[in-house]
Order: C-alpha cells, then structure tokens, then sequence
C-alpha cells in the first residue's frame, strides 16, 4: 500500500524535455542532480510542491513522458520524493525506464477525476486507487509481473532480492 499527496496535475503529451531539459543530461551520473532541474523550464514550481511531503503522487494525460527516451526523466521525478504517477498512457520507453528504476506507473482510462491535494491510498495487491479525499476508488490493470517488479522497487530491487534470496541458501 502506497499513501500519497497529489502535488501536479498535468495534461496530454508531456515530453521528456518538459520533465528534464536535455541541458542538464550529461553534466552529472548522479540520479540525485536531476532532481533540482525536474520540470526545470516546464512547470519550476514542481520542486517546491514535492518538498512539501515525501510521498508525493503525480497526475498526466496521455501519452506521459512521450519523446528521446532519456532515463534522468525518471530519475528527476523520483528523486523529488514521487512515489507514482497516474496517467491515461506512456510510451513504452519510459515505462521500461520506470519499471527498471522502481518508479510506479499506472494507467487509468481517465485522470479528470483527480485533484491537485487529493491524498490517494494505492493498493498494487488489489489493483484500487481510494481517493481518501473525494471518498472514491478506482480499479486499474497491471500486468502481474509488473506488479512483482514494482512491489519490489524496481528491476533493481528485483535482482538485489534474488540475489539475497541465492546468498541466503
């Protein structure tokens, strides 16, 4: 179960350029330096409202993070404390970035119904989304696999726990 706080809503085609300019790619390796350039010349106010809690939840339309298929955009939306963004679609690059990289994307027929402040209590065992703040909840698809990868922070978590699974023996 993952609790959050809904702290950027935004709508249809937000590229990888919005979410980190390609000014900022090869002037560090360190996932933890995209973090102050998210949404640099987008949305700049984005890293204040996530310093507000360290569960934030991102709102998209369709087709989030569309564009080069640049993995600091997910590491610039993570390491601002993004727990899970919710969107109608990605394209497959990012999610494959996200899923290696542990963080959460779900998809939903229609995020209308979300408001920034919405607190939302995620169940990846139950597939719901309750929206404590409207008294809601919603169902989602995941493809089983996914759901495993992502329970378990990623491809990364994944292997670390295989690997402490064969140390353990």
């Amino acid at each position: 179960m993952m609790t959050g706080k809904i702290t950027s809503v935004y709508g249809n085609d937000i590229n990888t350029d919005d979410i980190i300019p390609a000014s900022f790619l090869q002037q560090s390796t360190d996932r933890k330096f995209f973090a102050e350039y998210a949404f640099d010349r987008y949305d700049p106010a984005f890293r204040d409202r996530c310093k507000g809690t360290d569960t934030n939840i991102v709102i998209g339309g369709a087709n989030f993070a569309c564009g080069s298929s640049r993995e600091q955009a997910v590491y610039a939306i993570k390491e601002n404390n993004v727990v899970c963004v919710i969107a109608q679609s990605y394209p497959d690059i990012f999610y494959r970035n996200s899923l290696s990289n542990g963080l959460v994307l779900i998809a939903v027929p229609d995020t209308s119904v979300f408001q920034m402040g919405d607190e939302l209590d995620i169940d990846l065992d139950n597939f719901t989304i309750e929206n404590k703040t409207q008294g809601t909840t919603i169902r989602f698809e995941m493809n089983p696999d996914d759901q495993s990868t992502f329970k378990q922070g990623g491809m990364v978590g994944r292997v670390r726990s295989h690997l402490e699974e064969l140390l353990a023996r």
